[in-house]
């Protein structure tokens, strides 16, 4: 019988040495790989991190600027509504004056204030076209306003009752003294020519008489806000606080004649 011999390969050792230095060079080189395209990688990573954050950002602020803009037109809006109502409400009670009175009247709107340190005015949007002359009264939802001193087509001018040249014959409501309103070089408004032992109180009401041309009676002017005796000793006279706020009209009828 024959017998085979097995013989064994045992690689000389070159080889051997070849393999693992082969395996040690690849490992350094797969090192020194990672490194060399580690930078561009992680420098195109933050690049795109930070155009990410840049979009983000630019559309947070577009987003708050949208909001902000919406937010001031809805403020704008209530103003608006705001006043509309105000006009709205201040037209009705001026309408309700307007048919419950017992005179003609024309309705107007104030234009202009006329500021200046002597003398007390404003202008109306309406005027000889629409039957107002020189010398008609005006009034407000809650009284005497003035006069009108000019007039043209479409506009006058009004005399307040606080202008220094001002005067309108009154009296008291409650004791039915008469006396002489007027406005002064302070911008206020006094009651003249009471008696000394006149019963005159804080808080009296003051109409006028109807004895001053153009001024109908019963027109309400204000009420006694001080009392002072007359410096010339003639007699007392009166701070009065008109209804009508004199500094801030905006809508009047004017007194054109009687129905």
């Amino acid at each position: 019988m024959f017998k085979i011999k097995r013989y064994t390969f045992s690689p000389p050792p070159a080889v051997f040495f070849s393999v693992i230095i082969t395996f040690i060079l690849a490992a350094l080189l797969k090192s020194k790989l990672l490194d060399v395209f580690s930078f561009p990688l992680k420098a195109a990573s933050g690049f795109v991190s930070d155009f990410s954050a840049l979009i983000t950002y630019k559309f947070i602020q577009n987003e708050n600027n949208n909001l902000k803009s919406q937010l001031s037109e809805l403020a704008r809006d209530d103003v608006l509504l705001d006043e509309l109502r105000q006009e709205n409400e201040r037209l009705k009670k001026l309408l309700a004056l307007k048919q419950g009175s017992l005179f003609l009247t024309v309705a107007a709107e104030v234009i202009a204030g006329l500021p200046d340190n002597w003398s007390r005015g404003v202008m109306i949007d309406k005027g000889l076209s629409a039957g107002i002359k020189v010398g008609n009264a005006v009034i407000a939802q809650s009284g005497l306003v003035g006069r009108v001193v000019e007039v043209s087509d479409q506009s006058a001018k009004i005399m307040l009752l606080d202008d220094p040249d001002s005067s309108v014959s009154a009296f008291l409501q409650r004791t039915r003294e008469d006396g002489l309103i007027s406005g002064n070089i302070a911008g206020g408004l006094e009651m003249r020519y009471l008696d000394k032992d006149s019963g005159v109180a804080i808080g009296d009401v003051i109409l006028t008489s109807g004895l001053t041309r153009n001024y109908p009676p019963s027109l309400v002017i204000g009420r006694v806000s001080g009392i002072n005796d007359d410096p010339q000793g003639l007699g007392k006279r009166c701070l009065v606080e008109p209804f009508v706020n004199l500094k801030s009209i905006e809508e009047v009828l004017v007194i054109t004649g009687s129905n």
